[in-house]
């Protein structure tokens, strides 16, 4: 009975679908565009869609060392970027800007300005607004919440990461464009990056978009996005909790194998002790 009623329920949508290309045929019309696609977009199942990788080993105690220093690091760039940006700065650097820009836009109207005046505005308007461009990017205690929320969707032995903006929403418990905007300021800072994703919508032949949008599939990429100095600190707290579980890689343990030395420095260090120490016998000889 169940296999009748899914034969009857796919002859009924063929027998739709190709109404609808009868339709779209005589009337003109062609296969409906994607206006909710990126262009940047990957179908679901294309390599190039799941850009994930192990995270450390795969296991659950390194994973959740993983986790829990990139969180640390996040958390201590927000409180260094609010220390160094502070409120107080922003507002005087605006007030700064906007008084410099008019009396900028003064002088040019005027056509009278002294020389060099406005060349000199103008590099102190570009340096306040490469500070004020730095402020925005600041990370949010919003941004801190986003990448928890995120985060606990991770899988860590494979790498997987794909939640919907929903979903981290509800995690974080903010709106979906304060996740959007989250998610921004954490990828200008390397803490995560991602792809676009689409799936086919089943609407072939149809008047109708062919493909939607679906949720990003999210990866790490920290070495080569983040901040140097913010790489080395999340690689600091990353060892020193790696450590506790006992699984720091060899490259990073202090007895861990070292580069062998130069053959030709060795050579060389040895003949300058061997010289040392006759200079040594040649003084205690001539004391005595």
């Amino acid at each position: 009975m169940s296999f009748t009623h899914s034969t009857e329920a796919k002859n009924a949508r063929l027998a739709k679908q190709l109404q609808k290309k009868l339709a779209a045929h005589f009337t003109g019309r062609k296969r409906g565009p994607n206006p909710e696609v990126r262009r940047d977009s990957y179908d679901h199942e294309d390599p190039r869609a799941k850009p994930w990788r192990r995270i450390e080993d795969g296991s659950v105690g390194a994973g959740l060392a993983h986790r829990e220093a990139l969180i640390q690091a996040a958390e201590e760039l927000y409180r260094e970027q609010w220390r160094d940006m502070p409120l107080r700065e922003i507002r005087e650097a605006r007030a700064q800007r906007a008084a410099l820009a008019d009396e900028l836009e003064g002088l040019v109207a005027g056509g009278a300005a002294p020389i060099g005046r406005p060349a000199t505005l103008r590099q102190a308007i570009a340096r306040l607004d490469a500070f004020l461009d730095r402020a925005r990017a600041r990370l949010r205690r919003t941004d801190l919440t986003v990448l928890r929320g995120l985060l606990r969707h991770l899988e860590f032995a494979t790498g997987r990461l794909f939640p919907s903006i929903e979903t981290i929403a509800a995690e974080a418990g903010c709106h979906r464009n304060s996740v959007v905007a989250a998610l921004r300021r954490l990828k200008a800072h390397g803490f995560v990056a991602w792809v676009r994703r689409s799936i086919a919508t089943g609407n072939d032949g149809a008047f109708a978009p062919q493909r939607e949008q679906t949720s990003n599939a999210y990866y790490f990429d920290h070495q080569r996005r983040m901040a140097s100095r913010t790489f080395q600190r999340f690689k600091q707290l990353l060892v020193a909790k790696l450590r506790r579980l006992g699984r720091v890689p060899a490259t990073v343990r202090p007895d861990g194998p070292r580069t062998p030395a130069d053959p030709g420095l060795v050579d060389v260090l040895s003949r300058l002790g061997e010289a040392i120490e006759a200079r040594a016998a040649l003084a205690a000889n001539a004391s005595t």
